[in-house]
């Protein structure tokens, strides 16, 4: 319901957080082309390659009528840029055990290994389309965060949900070169 959409996410980002934030932008941008939808915070050179488009440029009036999203994130202290809290809504989506409240409506589900995953299962259930890029970020935030799928908070879920990113055409030589 609202005509902006501004995501955030931890500090000194790792795979899991870029690749959620720039997976869940390009998904909202392809499916709702009439909401603006930016991205906002700091930036590691590490992950860089993940990034499509750079992060936004984003002015305190945007968030004036806007829903804010925090991903992968269980504490206030480590959100990138606190202007979240001025949004007209928010929200969280997170992985994490909970910590604390950060948003006005929380979704926190311990049983994804990453926000990525947590993502990547909205996208199905909602049936949203999901591009090549989205699918390429959020494969790699799934990669990082299961340390390539050794750890333990690596399921069946976890493949399922590969499997329905890898459905789109991308190359996943080039993230693994990257990593």
């Amino acid at each position: 319901q609202y005509p902006r959409i501004i995501i955030h996410r931890h500090k000194n980002p790792d795979g899991d957080a870029l690749g959620a934030q720039m997976g869940l932008k390009q998904i909202l941008t392809d499916n709702y082309p009439d909401k603006q939808i930016l991205a906002v915070g700091d930036m590691t050179p590490r992950y860089a390659f993940m990034v499509t488009s750079p992060l936004d440029d984003v002015a305190d009036e945007d968030y004036e009528g806007a829903l804010a999203i925090v991903l992968d994130t269980s504490a206030k202290a480590l959100i990138s840029d606190d202007r979240y809290t001025t949004a007209t809504a928010t929200a969280r989506i997170d992985h994490h055990v909970f910590c604390e409240t950060i948003t006005e409506n929380e979704i926190t589900d311990t049983s994804f290994e990453s926000c990525c995953g947590m993502i990547a299962a909205m996208a199905m259930e909602c049936e949203w389309k999901v591009s090549p890029d989205a699918a390429k970020s959020l494969y790699t935030g799934m990669i990082t965060d299961s340390g390539r799928f050794r750890y333990d908070s690596t399921s069946a879920q976890t493949f399922r949900l590969a499997s329905f990113l890898m459905e789109q055409k991308f190359d996943t030589t080039d993230i693994y070169q990257n990593l």
